[in-house]
Formats: structure tokens, C-alpha cells, sequence
């Protein structure tokens, strides 16, 4: 994508899936977004240092695969996402 500003789609708040949000970037260069990106350092494991298996009902195994569904990624992601959101929630507490 050209870096001529005035031809850059505005930056939604928000996106109403993650499906949306990967279709937006898509078709998007985050070059021309430079002015809302943060600059962040961290430390990233090679390998995951833990692995953790977890018992469902039925209905929420239900409503899992369903969310998998809504938000186009695949399950992992998904519930890395919300176990790192909510560990996120708590150290910020």
C-alpha cells in the first residue's frame, strides 16, 4: 500500500471478531499506522513450558467450538487469547 495518508482508511476502535480483524489487516499495511502502535519489550519462550489439560461438559465444549467458529481461529488460539487477556487482568489488579 502507497504511504500517501490521505488515502488510508481510518483505524476502527474496534473489531467485532477476530475474522474481521484479519481481514482488515489484510488488506491493510500496518506501516500506515505507524502513530498507533507502542513500542513493547518482552521475552518470548522457544517452547511453551507448560501444558495444562482441562475437563469440559459438553455444553461448554458446545459453546467452545462454537466460539472457534465465531471468531475464525483455530481453538489453541482461542484459548490462549483468553487465558493471556484475563492473566493480563489479574497482574494489572
Amino acid at each position: 500500500m502507497e504511504n500517501d495518508k490521505a488515502a488510508v482508511d481510518p483505524l476502527p476502535e474496534t473489531f467485532d471478531s477476530f475474522e474481521k480483524m484479519a481481514d482488515f489487516w489484510d488488506t491493510h499495511d500496518v506501516t500506515d499506522y505507524a502513530e498507533y502502535l507502542t513500542p513493547v519489550e518482552m521475552t518470548i519462550a522457544e517452547h511453551p513450558r507448560a501444558e495444562y489439560v482441562i475437563t469440559l461438559s459438553d455444553t461448554e465444549d458446545d459453546l467452545l467450538q462454537r466460539a472457534t467458529e465465531r471468531e475464525g481461529v483455530p481453538l489453541t488460539a482461542l484459548i490462549n487469547a483468553w487465558v493471556q487477556e484475563k492473566l493480563q487482568e489479574y497482574a494489572a489488579s
